[in-house]
Formats: structure tokens, sequence, C-alpha cells
């Protein structure tokens, strides 16, 4: 019988994401069950994972598990079994998955093992590295839904994303998509076809969003690197939500065509950016050094030409210190870690300058980014919803107006918007300049994770989206090396 209702279509295709797991690999009824808030334990002692497939996925680092996979320490096709198996299982226990395409992630790792055995040679710089990517990122032969109803019917993709292309070049195995909310414009990952995101470390609180499959899924190590996108915060907030690592680049540093939009083509003022979610710094700098040095214009008419180049060392760094928002104050736990940070780093002979008297007003670049995302009259990706007969997410409304506005934008808006976006920008660079900034340190959010459809506006993190400043998020003093957790 065809699907007619919304409610028919979304089942149709969760009944067809469940079928995408093999049997073999779904969790025992008493796991699910049973399953405590926090889950991350849960792939190591659910008996699914044998003992090598956990020393693969819990180990390494992306870095060092290059590393073996060069040298011959493991298989492609090894370590692809390990993660597809392990995502499978985070899919299970936290909806972080929109599609899994193991098979085809299999036969290509089973590819790249061949060439190996017989040239002795590695195929690119990512050879045989499983590596999971946001759900708008395009995949030939993959569907990509953005979690509307209403893109159920449209085929699978028939061409890549430039840095699909990229990563393919460079020889790694993508094996899965992952989940984001409807319109893919709400820090709570959810949507009525893919379901909610969890949080694995509490499954009653938000992994985030936009890219909170991602967050959800390299927390679970599901996933060794992911990659995500960024327009008010959607890689840097599930990271911080998930305890992981992400980094926002500058708009234009990672090529961002060939991905399907939620939105209206022609998006003027703030510009997306992809970046990874990882287990470490070095694997953010491992996957910006690959994608730089890959010719990005040569696939993306915006990106930059701009390859790799690392920073000189510098025996002392000076540092700002971003004040909290007056709107949202900081919590104990976010305010403990920034001055464990701040006393770290003085003691290691840095200078931290306190910024409270200059910084921009966070609220205020917040109002006016989501004056930006309110320009298209026409309010497409809401338009998306309507016309399939699904009803709203509730964390949409932080977002949207979800009332039909009273009055369209207008050509005088858009200049006021831009003069004020300026004003922003130049506040920023003189922050920079005036104080000789290496770098600023704050808070991504006024907190750690918060209940399902509470974390409101992105107002920690979507001004340097508004000036195109990159940044990463930093939840605790944690540091990964040498590929151990």
């Amino acid at each position: 019988m065809t699907a007619t209702t919304w409610e028919q279509k979304a089942k149709s295709k969760q009944t067809q994401t469940v079928a995408e797991i093999p049997p073999e690999w779904t969790l025992p009824a008493a796991v699910l069950l049973n399953s405590a808030a926090n889950v991350l334990d849960v792939p190591r002692t659910c008996g699914l994972l044998t003992e090598k497939e956990i020393h693969i996925t819990e180990d390494y680092d992306a870095t060092g598990l290059l590393e073996k996979l060069a040298a011959g320490g493991f298989s492609s096709v090894e370590v692809t079994t390990a993660f597809c198996k392990r995502a499978a299982i985070a899919q299970q226990l936290t909806c972080c998955l929109t599609e899994m395409f193991f098979d085809k992630a299999l036969a290509r790792a089973k590819q790249l093992d061949e060439v190996f055995a017989r040239t002795g040679v590695t195929t690119g710089p990512l050879h045989g590295l499983p590596i999971s990517i946001k759900e708008s990122f395009n995949v030939p032969g993959v569907p990509t839904t953005l979690g509307f109803v209403g893109f159920l019917d449209r085929p699978p993709a028939s061409t890549s994303s430039a840095l699909v292309e990229i990563l393919n070049n460079s020889g790694a195995v993508l094996y899965v998509k992952t989940n984001i909310p409807q319109t893919m414009m709400t820090p709570d990952s959810h949507n009525n076809v893919f379901g909610r995101v969890l949080n694995p470390h509490g499954r009653s609180l938000t992994a985030g969003g936009s890219s909170g499959g991602e967050g959800a899924l390299v927390a679970m190590r599901g996933s060794i690197l992911g990659v995500g996108t960024d327009i008010a915060g959607s890689v840097r907030i599930p990271a911080l939500c998930c305890g992981v690592f992400g980094f926002k680049p500058t708009a234009c540093r990672v090529p961002y065509a060939g991905q399907t939009s939620a939105g209206r083509p022609g998006m003027t003022g703030i510009f997306p950016s992809a970046g990874p979610l990882c287990h470490s710094i070095r694997d953010a700098e491992l996957f910006l050094r690959v994608v730089l040095n890959s010719r990005p214009p040569d696939l993306d008419d915006l990106a930059l030409d701009v390859p790799w180049s690392p920073a000189p060392p510098k025996e002392t760094l000076t540092i700002g210190l971003l004040p909290e928002d007056p709107s949202l104050p900081l919590h104990p736990p976010m305010r403990r870690t920034l001055d464990a940070a701040v006393k770290a780093l003085t003691a290691a002979g840095h200078r931290v300058i306190d910024l409270s008297a200059q910084a921009p007003s966070l609220s205020s670049a917040c109002s006016l980014a989501l004056r930006y995302f309110g320009l298209d009259p026409d309010r497409t990706a809401l338009r998306h919803i309507t016309q399939a007969g699904e009803p709203f997410i509730p964390s949409l409304k932080f977002t949207y107006d979800l009332n039909e506005p009273t009055q369209e934008p207008t050509l005088r808006d858009l200049f006021d918007l831009n003069v004020a976006r300026g004003q922003f920008a130049a506040q920023a660079r003189k922050l920079f300049v005036e104080n000789q900034l290496d770098l600023l340190l704050g808070a991504a959010y006024q907190s750690t994770s918060v209940p399902h459809d509470t974390y409101g506006r992105p107002t920690y993190t979507v001004l340097w989206n508004l000036v195109n400043v990159s940044i990463r998020p930093a939840s605790s003093l944690r540091q990964v090396h040498g590929g151990t957790r």
C-alpha cells in the first residue's frame, strides 16, 4: 500500500532504516530495555563487539589508527567492520544516524586492502579510515532527505558533494550519514522522519545541533572522525554537549559545495562552514591539512585557494578572555572550567586579558544573526514542513516566528543588517589588533548539555559565524595525546 499521510511516509522510512542494521548487529531486547541514561559503555559490554573491535574503536584516535593502517597492523576491512558495528549499536541507543551504507563501505575497504596488498602503497593520506558525514552531504546512490517528510520521495543523490569527493580521493571510507534537526536551524537534533538524537552521556539531554548525530556518534566512538556543518554553532554545540572535539573553520576554507540545503539558495550575510568532530586536536589538524591541501577551489567556486600552513610555535600566548552574556549567565560547571583554564594558562606563562569592557554583545549579535536567517521572504525551510503536512518540532520556536510574518524583509533591511554586521566585525578585529591577541577563550554556552528542547538560541556561538572567525569549544581541559583516551 502506498503511504499517503506524513505519518505513514515517516514510518516507512523508519522501517527501512531499521532494516539497514544486520540482524547479528542488533542489540538484545534486554539491553535496550535496561540501558541506563548513560550508554557510553554499552558497546563495550553488550557482547556484539570482539575484543579486537573494541581495541580498534576505543584505543586510538584517527591519527593513530591511520599509522596502524599504513603499517599493515590492521586492514581497512577490519577497521571498517568495527566502526560499522559500533555505529549500528550507537544508532539503536541514540538515534544518531539517517543512512547506513555498510555494504558499500565494506566493498570500498576491501578494494583499498587489495591495492595495498598488491602495491604496498596506501591510497591517499586517509587510506582505509572510516569517516562519518552529516546528512546534508551528498553521496551517489544514498538518499539525502534532511529529515523532511517532503523529501522522502526524492531520488538518491547522483553526484558527490565537493568534500565527499575530496575524502574519497584521499582514501577515506564513508559508511554512515548522521541525524540533524528539522530545518538544520536549531540546537536540538530532532525531526519527524529519523527521530530525536539522544545524548549518550544522559539520554534525557540534548546532543546539540545541528550536527547532533555526529556529536553522539563520535562520543559513542561509533566514528573516529566525523564531519559536520556550522552556521550558528552547529559543530561546536554538539561537541560541547557530547564532550568531543569540534572545530568551525573560517567560511570557505573547507569546501561546502554540493550539499543539499534546507533553505533557499542565495543566502547572504552569514556563510556556513564545514568542520570536524573528533577525538583529539591533532585529528582536527589532520582533517584540515588533508582537505586544504587537496585544492578545494577545483571543486567549489567559493573555496579559498589557501593550502594548509601550520602556525609557527610561540612560547608565550596572549589570550583574550570573553565575558559571559548577562542574559545567560554562566552556570557553575562552565565557570569552573573557564577559571581552571585561566589558572592553567597563567601558570604556564601565558598572558590572559579580561575583555569584559571590550567584547561585543553576544545577545545582540545573536539577534542580528536571527534576522539574517529570517530574510527569506518565502520561508523556504518552513514551507518544506507545512507542504508535507508534518508538524514543527518544538525547538523551532527559538529560531523562527512560526506564525506567518506580518511584513516581508526589504532591501533596506538587508542594507541595515550588513551595516550592523560590519560594526560587529570591526569590534572583533579591534579585539585582536589592539590587544595583540593570539586567540580567544570563552564559553560555548552557559552550561553543559541541557534537557531536550530547552537549549534555546545559540547566543554564545553565532557571533563567530557573524564575523567569520574560526573557533572550537572547550568543554573541559581534557586533552588526547598519542592516540589514547
